[in-house]
């Protein structure tokens, strides 16, 4: 993937005409650099990763260029990743690199750093400044509280007047901790069993807010496509609730045991859906889809007859879970302690050849396809993510887990458009279709919005591998880059 930071030739054609008429008619002025801009948004919430639009301006009398554009943080506070938007640059030689993601001091800097290049990364220009646009995203801890200073701090190329230096401070306001209660719980539970089994399986009901959740849990029919109707509650014979409602304190959870029968049903899929009514404002009705597949053949080990006169399943021998989680906090709940995190800070800018070797406890590797001589993954501008050379509808990014059983596994997930066949902003999130699919052929299929986008999967049985795509053409027939960050690799409770 080979970006391009140039604006359409119109304008440069412009500003360099602009720059000529000044020296050839006016004395050349000497200034030092100023920065100014605004943040979109201005503020931020505790125990994720936040992202912000930059829109700095760097104001240069002597055209002077910034070589080195670097963010500071207060501690703990750490930069995930820094893109470009919209940026400009008179030198078209310019390759600058990122630096120090997953601390409190980083950004790009110069090739041959901390000797200067002579011509800066981000071009000056006179009062209001050269519009530069870009993305920072900050690593905010749940116990940090209080206005957030990101300082910006500007290191010219030399051609202003010493210092040569500027700094912007933004300050970004605390959000503050949930004030109502907030449901967290799986997004789709799917179970497969032998024709006689009876499948206990335990669903989490958590409350990520504050208060009191008051919860209430009912069926309904679902044919798995259409939205489910939770106003008409429908009790279905092959599924049993241990219970039906409860309370629950801000950050604990109850688990309820939902019990699939597959003695009523005939062979094949069953779809319906669980609903979940709370005193949650921003979510009062939740349908959680429910997809139960009956083998045709009973289970190998159906020698364990009880009272029932059915296998109850109690060691998980005779079926498998799959919960999926589009909710971070949710997910880490149903992760046992001792998972690992990896947000992909320690990658190096330009392209890379695979496979990439991650993790510890866990170890996994990713491939990205297809492969090019130059490389198999595009680290665009050092930003902590992972993302492959090409965008299209066979472009694909693997996960294959080489290691200890995972059963719990979940990251963001989102489109990212790198580069912009019809505008100089790159970097662009549009909504995209993501299509996720595991090595027992379940595929998750969803529209990401943004780098917030999440999904998880918690396992009865190991997750052995997970390919990520894009595969569908925007409306102007471009396909977008799959991405995929902040990945956490474990065993499920």
């Amino acid at each position: 993937m080979i970006a391009s930071n140039l604006l359409p030739a119109s304008r440069l054609r412009a500003t360099v005409l602009v720059g000529l008429f000044s020296c050839a008619f006016t004395p050349l002025a000497h200034a030092d650099i100023a920065l100014d801009g605004t943040s979109t948004p201005t503020t931020y919430a505790r125990g994720r990763i936040n992202s912000f639009l930059l829109d700095l301006h760097v104001v240069s009398d002597a055209f002077a260029g910034v070589d080195a554009l670097t963010f500071q943080l207060p501690p703990g506070v750490t930069l995930s990743a820094v893109r470009k938007r919209n940026t400009f640059t008179f030198c078209s030689d310019v390759h600058p690199l990122v630096d120090g993601m997953g601390t409190s001091d980083g950004g790009w800097y110069p090739l041959g750093w901390p000797a200067l290049d002579g011509c800066g990364s981000f071009a000056g220009s006179p009062d209001p400044g050269e519009e530069q646009i870009v993305i920072v995203d900050l690593d905010v801890p749940a116990g940090y509280s209080g206005d957030l200073p990101l300082t910006v701090h500007a290191l010219g190329d030399g051609n202003g007047d010493p210092p040569n230096e500027a700094d912007l401070v933004l300050t970004l306001a605390d959000e503050g901790a949930p004030t109502q209660p907030i449901v967290a719980t799986a997004s789709k539970l799917a179970v497969r069993a032998g024709s006689d089994v009876h499948s206990e399986q335990a669903l989490a009901i958590g409350n990520d807010g504050a208060g009191t959740l008051n919860y209430m849990l009912s069926t309904t029919i679902s044919d798995g496509i259409t939205p489910p109707d939770c106003g008409t509650p429908v009790p279905l014979p092959w599924i049993a609730l241990a219970s039906t409602s409860g309370a629950v304190a801000a950050g604990a959870r109850d688990d309820v045991a939902v019990t699939f029968d597959a003695s009523v049903l005939s062979a094949g899929d069953h779809t319906a859906a669980l609903c979940v009514a709370s005193n949650d404002p921003a979510q009062p009705v939740r349908a959680i889809p429910l997809l139960f597949s009956v083998d045709a053949t009973p289970c190998a080990a159906a020698d364990r007859l009880f009272a029932s006169g059915f296998d109850d399943d109690a060691d998980g021998t005779c079926s498998h879970a799959l919960r999926t989680f589009d909710a971070r906090a949710a997910f880490l709940a149903a992760v046992a302690p001792g998972y690992e995190a990896n947000t992909f800070t320690a990658l190096r800018t330009g392209y890379v050849h695979g496979p990439l070797p991650f993790g510890s406890a866990y170890p996994y590797a990713v491939t990205a396809a297809p492969s090019y001589d130059i490389g198999d993954f595009s680290l665009f501008d050092g930003a902590g993510e992972l993302s492959n050379v090409s965008a299209g509808d066979t472009s694909t990014l693997t996960i294959a887990f080489t290691g200890a059983p995972v059963t719990a596994v979940g990251g963001n997930v989102w489109g990212q458009m790198f580069q912009n066949p019809t505008s100089v902003e790159m970097n662009l999130q549009p909504p995209t279709t993501i299509r996720i699919e595991l090595d027992d052929g379940t595929v998750e299929t969803f529209v990401a919005t943004s780098q917030q986008d999440f999904r998880g999967f918690a396992s009865t049985r190991p997750i052995r591998t997970l390919t990520f795509s894009a595969p569908v053409a925007d409306g102007d027939g471009n396909y977008l880059w799959s991405v995929f960050d902040n990945l956490v690799v474990g065993s499920a409770r």
